[in-house]
Parts: structure tokens; C-alpha cells; sequence
């Protein structure tokens, strides 16, 4: 497989939050693991990157306005894809949005106080090997294709990795 390929049909993260926090404290984090990773602001944009893919990865985070992240959510469940997501409210007194999320087809709903960036670092690790496995399985994944358009911090993580994976082999 050449490396377009491959970078194609590697399991994808959507990052979909207002701030991007969690990109700056999962990123780092997580640099060793094959994934494509996207940054969303809007539902347009969530929906564009999780677009055929099997099993994508996705962190919803609630902000200020749950009721936004909660459509946001049950667009994403409308996709035809199984994504395993993590829905983060980062406050403590909303229960009614958590228990909302599980059911709008969170796969986790909790408070980002509840879990630390590296506990949060983790679980997504775990997800996106589990997303690679089911990809695999799935086999109906689309290839994402280069986007020359994009700024090179959106794509030069993902070329260097491949130059230090072809190094080491």
C-alpha cells in the first residue's frame, strides 16, 4: 500500500469543539498513533470528516451550549457509521445533558472535570486502535484524499510520521 493510501485509511479523530483544547492537550499525546486527525467547529464540517468512514473516533465537547453539541450529536448518529464518541460536558450541574448524549448514541457521556487530559488521551487511544480493528473488519471505508489546499500544520504530522515509519523499517 503507498503511503497515500495508507494515510487514507487510517482511522480518523474529529475533534468537535469551539475552543480546541482538547486538539492542543490530545494531539501531543497521542503523536505515535496512525489517525488522521480533524478539527470541527461546525455540524457541516463534523459530518464532512466522519463521511464514509466505518468506525471514526469523535470528541463532542458541550461548551456553553449543550443544545447545540446535543444536534450536533444526532446528526452525527443519522451517518450510517458506528463512531465511538466521547461526549465532555465541561460542567458539573447538567446531568439532563449527559443523560441526553448517551442517548442521542454517546458511547461515553461524562464532565471533562471527571477525566483528566491524559485519562481523556488514553480512552481515544484505545478507541482508535478499536476503530482500526473494525475498519478492517468493515472494509467499506472510503480514502480520504490529500487535500493540497490545506495549511501544512493540518497535514505535516502525518507525512513526518510516515517518513519515521518508513525509517524504521
Amino acid at each position: 500500500m503507498n503511503g497515500v493510501e495508507d494515510r487514507g485509511r487510517a482511522p480518523i479523530v474529529a475533534l468537535h469543539e469551539r475552543s480546541g483544547t482538547w486538539g492542543r492537550q490530545l494531539r501531543p499525546r497521542l503523536s505515535k498513533v496512525r489517525a488522521r486527525w480533524f478539527e470541527t467547529r461546525t455540524t457541516a464540517e463534523l459530518l464532512a470528516a466522519v463521511a464514509a468512514r466505518a468506525s471514526p473516533v469523535v470528541l463532542v465537547e458541550a461548551g456553553a451550549d449543550p443544545e447545540r453539541a446535543l444536534r450536533d450529536l444526532a446528526a452525527l448518529s443519522e451517518t450510517g457509521s458506528a463512531p465511538l464518541v466521547l461526549f465532555l460536558d465541561p460542567w458539573d450541574d447538567r446531568p439532563e445533558t449527559l443523560r441526553l448524549a448517551g442517548e442521542l448514541g454517546a458511547t461515553l457521556a461524562t464532565t471533562s472535570k471527571a477525566m483528566t487530559p491524559p485519562e481523556v488521551a488514553d480512552l481515544i487511544g484505545r478507541w482508535i486502535a478499536l476503530a482500526a480493528r473494525a475498519q478492517t473488519r468493515e472494509g467499506w471505508s472510503r480514502p480520504i484524499p490529500a487535500d493540497p489546499a490545506r495549511e501544512p500544520d493540518e497535514w505535516i504530522d502525518a507525512v513526518v510520521a510516515e517518513a519515521v515509519a518508513a525509517m524504521e523499517s
